[in-house]
């Protein structure tokens, strides 16, 4: 039949795919590759990684993920995505399955399970291996410096911004809706880790441009995340019209870039003017941390998503016109028929302000570059969260979670230390 013949084409691409992939990286039989998680990103990477010839093994520790996994993939022997299926060949939650043999390990989880991770995996990696971090802000070099002087053990390190895809699973297990990926992404790694060979591998393992940056806090402060969704939200939920202020707040779901109206706008840029000053300031006190690879956040949206973006005059502009950021929604729940309200458990809040925003102040505060509007939105979201990631307009390094330098007990000599050429 015509859907038997179709299987094996596609039987016949994997296996030469994988031949070309085991060649490309030194090794005789199908690359093995071990995925932190099961989130969004984690189905797009089994699916691309398992058709695209290697052996995929999943790492699944959280709740019933596992399980989850492994009774959804029943319906399509594998996860469906946009037509094509991919199927890990274990998956479990337990490490010891599933990272030992493995060149890379990816982790495409929020930036606050990274550490979990990484001490979860570190014991059973092999010493030639590689920790890839997806979506790479936060500065996670610092943490991950940490662990390995704990483990009297180190690995390869790198990290990857921003995120490829624009991705929601439809159903856990079953289906993965991939939206858009990126032409291009930013690769750091650590001293001691050859960042030309992983940056040639990740691009022959998933299919996009790597583009070599100089360290983590380049990719820290590209203007992904905690940039993007902290001044859309601060536009929307209070600059515009402060969200308590009517009933019911709103009576919709907003679309989250689609919708992106004048005052958010304003604020991406308000933000993103901050960021520059404090890569500036950071080119300028350690030379060569960032050159000149932190871009204005709308030319940073054109170099990373090009010709699906229409308009890219401003933030706002870049937004709306993004075919890949098409009808994604907003960080918001429907708590009675029509009455919608911010949802401050979402990883927008969650993530982008202690692992993001957060992180790029309290550079900016190590550094002397003052923050006035990054500081405004972070004691905003911290009101609503219930947190104290800032007193008197400083970072205090008592509050969690955060991921700051002064939490960390870094101090300015020590990231000379760690990024000077």
């Amino acid at each position: 039949s015509k859907l038997q013949f179709l299987y094996f084409i596609g039987q016949y691409i994997n296996m030469h795919r994988a031949n070309t992939l085991a060649s490309h990286l030194g090794q005789s039989v199908a690359p093995q590759v071990t995925i932190c998680g099961a989130g969004n990103a984690a189905h797009v990477m089994m699916v691309q990684l398992s058709t695209y010839g290697c052996d995929v093994r999943v790492f699944a520790p959280y709740g019933a993920h596992a399980d989850k996994l492994v009774a959804g993939m029943k319906k399509h022997n594998g996860i469906l995505m946009n037509g094509r299926v991919g199927k890990p060949s274990i998956v479990s939650t337990e490490a010891a399955d599933v990272v030992p043999g493995s060149k890379y390990v990816f982790v495409p989880l929020p930036v606050y399970a990274h550490e979990v991770i990484l001490r979860a995996v570190l014991p059973f990696m092999d010493d030639d291996s590689v920790l890839v971090v997806l979506p790479a802000t936060g500065a996670f070099d610092w943490t991950s410096d940490k662990v390995f002087k704990e483990f009297n053990k180190k690995v390869g390190m790198a990290g990857i911004s921003p995120l490829p895809y624009v991705c929601r699973v439809r159903t856990f297990g079953e289906e993965v809706n991939l939206l858009g990926m990126k032409g291009r992404v930013g690769i750091a790694c650590t001293k001691g880790t050859d960042g030309d060979k992983v940056g040639s591998d990740i691009e022959q393992l998933l299919g996009f441009q790597v583009i070599k940056r100089p360290s983590f806090l380049s990719l820290t402060l590209t203007p992904t995340n905690p940039i993007m969704h902290s001044g859309r939200m601060y536009g929307m939920f209070v600059a515009k019209q402060y969200w308590r202020d009517t009933t019911p707040p709103f009576s919709r779901m907003i679309k989250f870039y689609d919708e992106c109206d004048d005052v958010s706008n304003e604020w991406l840029h308000r933000l993103d003017s901050e960021n520059q000053k404090i890569a500036k300031k950071l080119e300028e006190i350690i030379p060569g941390s960032i050159e000149d690879s932190v871009l204005p956040i709308n030319q940073y949206l054109k170099w990373a998503t090009g010709a699906d973006i229409t308009d890219h005059s401003s933030a706002g502009a870049c937004f709306r016109t993004n075919k890949q950021f098409h009808g994604v929604e907003s960080p918001m729940l429907e708590v009675a028929p029509g009455y919608w309200v911010p949802n401050f458990k979402n990883r927008y809040f969650t993530e982008d302000i202690p692992f993001g925003l957060l992180t790029n102040k309290a550079i900016a505060e190590l550094i002397g570059v003052e923050t006035p509007n990054m500081d405004t939105v972070i004691q905003w979201a911290q009101s609503e969260m219930g947190k104290k990631w800032l007193v008197n307009g400083k970072i205090n390094p008592q509050e969690t979670p955060q991921q700051t330098p002064q939490a960390l007990g870094l101090t300015l000599e020590d990231m000379k230390a760690m990024y000077s050429k």
